[in-house]
């Protein structure tokens, strides 16, 4: 019975010692930027006062990308395009232009 006690003692500290590590884990995630990386590129066309931009995730038939940016946006010649990827995997991209 002794045994069992300090057994359970010990596996009851490690436990303790588990969560407060996955706690500070998680808040360090969440605290963290989500931001993963950023791209600006820009063609020789003016920027314009039209603004087209869509958020979501390249997976699947999903349609993300310049073009349905741009189309969104009702831009014909583009001008400047910004993409940010996140670390939830979803993917921004916004597109100026005429």
């Amino acid at each position: 019975l002794y045994l069992a006690k300090i057994v359970y003692r010990i596996k009851h500290k490690d436990m303790k010692k588990i969560k407060i590590t996955l706690l500070f884990a998680f808040l360090s995630l969440i605290m963290s930027s989500c931001l993963i990386m950023s791209t600006h590129e820009t063609t020789g066309n003016p920027i314009g006062k039209k603004e087209g931009y869509m958020k979501g995730r390249p997976l699947g038939k999903s349609k993300i990308g310049v073009a349905e940016a741009a189309k969104i946006g009702g831009i014909s010649k583009i001008g400047s395009v910004d993409i940010n990827y996140y670390s939830s995997g979803k993917i921004s991209i916004r597109v100026t232009g005429e």
